[in-house]
């Protein structure tokens, strides 16, 4: 494993800790490359947390205009797999099952449903490695 996308709901708040502990552990197994499709607070904490860690991160914009709206330069890449199409409804999940269907893993923030659970079910359906941080479950004693 190798390639991490994330999926995450975009109001993710108060879980920075969590995320750098998760990232961490993730390239300490190997993972060296995060990619991120730059949607919300949830990508946006993950890919902070990848680059003050070392890893590199590489943006999937759903479309070529989002490019004018972002700063491309805390990259390390950018991949525009649909080229210049016009953008349609769709392309968000595209771009969604796209990540997915590139990187060996998820790592993903679902809470409820909406696009982020879509990603993380097709993830699933994929046989891809998921990783929920939206999860909580009771310490072990």
């Amino acid at each position: 494993m190798k390639k991490c996308c994330f999926a995450g709901h975009r109001d993710a708040f108060g879980i920075e800790k969590d995320v750098y502990a998760v990232i961490k552990m993730l390239m300490e197994h190997g993972i060296t490359e995060f990619y991120s499709g730059g949607m919300g607070n949830f990508d946006k904490l993950c890919e902070k947390a990848a680059k003050d860690l070392g890893g590199k991160v590489i943006y999937v914009p759903y479309n070529i205009d989002c490019l004018k709206m972002v700063n491309t330069a805390r990259y390390d890449n950018v991949i525009c797999p649909f080229g210049e199409k016009e953008y349609e409804k769709c392309d968000i999940p595209l771009r969604n099952n796209w990540l997915v269907d590139n990187t060996d893993m998820a790592l993903c923030y679902v809470k409820r449903p909406g696009g982020a659970k879509a990603t993380m079910d097709y993830a699933v359906k994929k046989k891809k490695y998921v990783l929920n941080m939206g999860v909580r479950t009771a310490p072990v004693n």
